[in-house]
């Protein structure tokens, strides 16, 4: 009976439950949407380096992230990589070797970071061969060579084209050879994009005299898969001088801003379910002071104050549960759309995004936990707003009623 009668009551005063629900349903579309942006952002950053360059996390001999020399490249054993198979939650791993070279065509020269990598793996892992915009992923062919999009830009080089390394090489050895581009990358990363050059991992062990050698082997998890856990279950198998190096610390500047959108977030969020509040506040109270003459005649007659009560707190309840059902509708698509077709940053703020390595857009993250989390947080709040009518309600008294 009291489901039944606190429908009933939210239609008595149609425009005030249409106003009140539509101030959730805006508010609910509102925060879902600029969470999906800010956590999208996040994922993108973070995605944008992480997901293709460093790994969550990286197996370096100790100090190698301080001084990136060739001194510090190590031989992989077995052992480590048995482990490391043997691993849950890993989604795969990768041997790198990674160093520095003056890149030069008949254009001109520039430095450059040179990458050595296992072309299979990094195809199961970082996807490599699918972020090739032009021409074609490493083959079986030596002394071939991905440029980034920016660098080849730079340079003005394409596919076909020479491209001739000289740098040092292991224990102060000469490094020089020359290549030929097979494929122009994009990574997402600009900074990785107007710096990198890609080759073969044998071929950087010979261009550098390093061979059998690696810098790095970088680690990368599956989805929802802790970090610390994984570090802690692997450093066992670490030999003395080995470290396992987490991606934050190896990228404070992309942890630092990572930290600020998350508290912008924040504040957004609070900001926002503030406003709600006042707006399911004040229809409480409108709700509560309009029906007074009505719940005293209602008392008088020997309904309970509890009943009445729950009778307040139910109609309020199913308010914010059709806002939020309805919220969670709307939103969704624009999510949706918004994933597909990331907002463009162009211009002098592009520039900057770029400047900082980060890929000028701004894209949605669709996960039906932001849609639930914040349906329920309305609902929440509802309950504990409803406390007001609940002391209203508490203060009536059968005796004056009768008056």
């Amino acid at each position: 009976m009291i489901i039944k009668l606190s429908w009933r009551n939210l239609w008595r005063s149609r425009r005030r439950t249409l106003i009140t629900v539509a101030s959730i349903v805006f508010a609910i579309v509102f925060a879902i949407f600029m969470d999906s942006l800010l956590l999208g952002l996040n994922k993108q950053m973070a995605d944008s380096l992480v997901g293709v360059y460093s790994g969550h996390f990286q197996i370096q001999q100790e100090g190698y992230w301080q001084d990136k020399s060739l001194h510090n490249s190590f031989v992989p054993n077995d052992s480590l990589d048995t482990a490391l198979e043997g691993m849950r939650g890993i989604k795969g791993f990768s041997y790198r070797l990674e160093s520095v070279a003056l890149a030069a065509t008949d254009e001109g020269t520039r430095g450059t970071l040179v990458m050595g990598i296992d072309p299979d793996k990094e195809k199961n892992i970082t996807g490599f061969d699918k972020k090739i915009i032009q021409g074609n992923y490493l083959g079986e062919t030596n002394n071939q060579a991905l440029v980034g999009k920016g660098l080849a830009e730079k340079m003005n080089i394409s596919v076909g084209d020479s491209l001739v390394l000289v740098g040092e090489g292991y224990h102060g050895a000469s490094a020089a050879d020359k290549y030929e581009i097979s494929g122009i990358i994009r990574l997402g990363s600009p900074d990785l994009d107007n710096n990198i050059v890609i080759l073969k991992l044998e071929d950087a062990q010979f261009l550098y005299g390093a061979y059998d050698r690696i810098t790095s082997i970088p680690v990368f998890l599956r989805p929802n898969q802790s970090q610390e856990e994984a570090i802690a279950a692997l450093e066992p198998n670490l030999k003395a001088g080995f470290i396992a190096k987490p991606w934050q610390e190896m990228l404070p500047m992309l942890t630092q801003s990572i930290g600020l959108i998350d508290a912008f977030r924040v504040i957004i969020i609070v900001l926002l379910y503030v406003l709600i509040s006042f707006s399911i506040l004040g229809t409480i109270i409108m709700m509560t002071h309009e029906r007074m003459n009505e719940l005293r005649i209602v008392l008088s007659i020997g309904m309970r104050k509890t009943k009445m009560q729950l009778m307040i707190v139910t109609e309020t309840f199913f308010m914010a549960l059709l806002g939020g059902i309805l919220g969670f509708l709307a939103s969704y698509p624009l999510v949706s759309y918004f994933k597909a077709r990331p907002i463009e940053i162009k211009g002098k703020a592009a520039l900057g995004w770029e400047s900082f390595g980060i890929d000028p857009i701004l894209p949605t993250l669709v996960d039906f936990g932001i849609f639930t989390k914040h349906t329920l947080i309305i609902l929440v709040i509802s309950i504990l707003l409803s406390i007001y009518a609940i002391r209203q309600i508490s203060t009536l008294k059968p005796v004056a009623s009768k008056k």
